[in-house]
């Protein structure tokens, strides 16, 4: 029974971990087709001419054939670009006239209250909340915006689309002391039909803005994806739906494509997001976008991801005009902001099957965090509180464990009495086990209880920007491995090394089952291998946490072995049903 359920165990562990490495790790494929880029985009929007009304042309600029020469002083070659910097303590958001949208945001806050390195957007796809219209597939289209009005925190385009039409798209941000999140930018687009007859208007799509991995490597680029949240549950489209990918053992593999159409479906909010940051738009009226298109991106050393969410105007009536409020959040992946947000937008954090661990110690984390600031001693105090809320189940299960190991000469003589009989065998072992209150779970259950909050933590931490950029002890950044210095180009990480060690002496010290057979024990010493080869590279705040664990683990070990054993127990003779006391070799009197 001891050996089935520790063999179960182990599989457990390793499948556990196993999908968690390959989740982590997927191949990616470079696109083998250019994504569009921005220029190629201009003038090449399509509308159904359904959308048109007969008594009244439409939109000189907005709408037109694709390879038609634009029309209108907008559009002229010799109009500059403008761009326009509005700024708050968070965030430097950089406005275009190719679009009236953003051109990119800089994040001034994030690397230990310094300016990124990461911009968002930056090289992209189109200007982030750049307008577009659809025939079949989508033409987004840059025409020249006029800036109507700029202050400190807000600016106003106006696009003069044709005589009867004019497009205004207004932006603004938190300043000072305001209950806004600093890093929303709220923003309206509105059509002010000036005609004497109703225009009915196309599907507008917003672009989300291009989000591009933080590193090299196909982890950084594994996390990078769009997501939408129908009111039910939120949906992510990785980047390798995109570039393709061989799946795991062959299963999941699929073909590259230059765009990923998700028609007719709801969506309260839609992000683009890579490991550390997120753009989330939602619109503020309740609203629901009904399409969603989703590009890879070309143009930079790293591929990006970016897409464009539909949403239904209507008919602007004649001499009125109709608008579209939106909430666009574009920031780090902290989860009280996001939280903050309402309406699930924090499941953009995407904390797997587990999210009621990683959210529950994440809660945790920030408590500590208001006491202690230091993100990296957070973890270890939150660690050893986790450590001592279990310790009375974990303490019982150790001394189920060490009561298996003086059984030892015991379970030989049953074995060799029995050898033939193993129902008889199997009786006499279960006997045993009662007699010495031996629980033959107890091997496993230390580790099968630490699983649940080990992966918890595992998705908590990979993408917690929290972690990013902080210290601790000689480890220069939590979300990161600690690698010191390379050898021949294999990076040298300390702190795995120290997990694999404590970890190898946690097993040394473990007493060994009397039913464990060598193949068993051969497990258990590659376990500590096992645990290195998979955390060698993963973040170091993950990494810190096990090895906290292992060193508690090691500690709880050998306060339960310096304890006096329990009195032994007869050894029954199952055939008589009698009973003879040994005295077990190392037991009390």
């Amino acid at each position: 029974m001891d050996k089935k359920n520790t063999i179960l165990g182990i599989l457990f562990i390793v499948a556990g971990i196993g999908y968690m490495f390959w989740s982590a790790q997927e191949a990616l494929k470079p696109p083998p087709v250019k994504a569009p880029v921005l220029a190629a985009a201009a003038g090449t929007t399509e509308v159904s001419s359904e959308t048109m009304v007969p008594t009244d042309s439409m939109l000189d600029l907005l709408i037109r054939d694709v390879g038609e020469v634009p029309t209108g002083s907008a559009d002229k070659p010799d109009v500059p670009e403008e761009t326009v910097i509005i700024v708050n303590e968070f965030i430097e958001v950089e406005f275009t006239s190719k679009g009236g949208a953003i051109r990119q945001v800089s994040f001034l806050k994030t690397k230990r209250g310094e300016k990124d390195d990461y911009v968002f957007n930056a090289d992209g796809y189109l200007p982030a909340l750049s307008l577009g219209l659809a025939k079949g597939n989508i033409r987004e289209f840059d025409p020249h915006y006029t800036i109507e009005s700029k202050s400190s925190h807000s600016i106003t385009f106006i696009l003069q689309a044709g005589p009867k039409l004019k497009i205004r798209r207004t932006y603004s941000i938190a300043r000072g002391e305001s209950d806004q999140d600093p890093y929303i930018i709220k923003h309206r687009t509105g059509f002010e039909n000036q005609a004497t007859t109703a225009k009915a208007i196309s599907t507008l799509y917003l672009n989300l803005g291009t989000m591009r991995p933080l590193s090299e490597g196909q982890m950084a680029k594994s996390y990078l994806n769009v997501g939408y949240y129908n009111g039910d549950d939120a949906t992510f489209k990785p980047i390798t739906k995109l570039t393709g990918g061989g799946g795991f053992l062959g299963i999941g593999a699929s073909e590259p494509k230059d765009e990923l159409k998700v028609k007719g479906g709801r969506f309260e909010w839609t992000s683009v997001k890579n490991q550390f940051f997120a753009s989330v738009l939602s619109a503020d009226d309740g609203t629901v976008g009904k399409d969603l298109v989703i590009y890879p991106v070309n143009g930079n050393e790293r591929t990006g991801i970016t897409g464009s969410v539909g949403y239904k105007l209507g008919t602007v009536p004649a001499s009125s005009s109709r608008s579209l409020d939106f909430t666009f959040y574009v920031g780090p992946k902290e989860f009280k902001r996001l939280q903050d947000l309402g309406n699930e937008e924090d499941l953009v954090m995407q904390f797997g099957f587990l999210s009621f661990i990683s959210k529950l110690l994440l809660s945790f984390m920030y408590l500590i965090y208001a006491v202690v600031p230091n993100w990296g001693l957070s973890i270890v105090i939150m660690t050893i509180c986790i450590k001592l809320l279990f310790w009375p189940l974990t303490a019982k299960a150790s001394r189920s464990q060490k009561r298996m190991a003086i059984i030892q000469a015991p379970m030989a003589e049953l074995k060799e009495k029995y050898k033939n009989n193993p129902q008889k065998m199997q009786q006499g072992t279960l006997k045993l086990f009662r007699e010495h209150q031996i629980n033959p779970l107890a091997g496993c259950l230390p580790i099968l209880i630490q699983m649940p909050i080990f992966l918890g933590m595992f998705y908590m931490l990979r993408t917690a920007s929290e972690l990013r950029h902080e210290p601790f002890l000689w480890v220069a950044d939590l979300s990161r491995p600690d690698t010191l210095f390379e050898i021949g180009g294999f990076p040298v990480n300390i702190l795995p090394l120290i997990m694999g060690l404590t970890m190898f002496l946690q097993m040394s010290i473990m007493p060994v089952s009397p039913t464990a057979d060598p193949v068993q024990q051969k497990i258990f010493k590659f376990m500590p291998f096992i645990f290195l080869i998979f955390l060698y590279n993963f973040s170091s705040g993950l990494v810190l946490y096990w090895t906290v664990q292992n060193i508690l683990t090691v500690i709880q070990q050998k306060i339960t072995n310096s304890r006096p054993d329990p009195a032994p127990a007869a050894v029954t003779d199952i055939a008589s049903g009698k009973g003879k006391n040994k005295k077990l070799k190392g037991t009390a009197s």
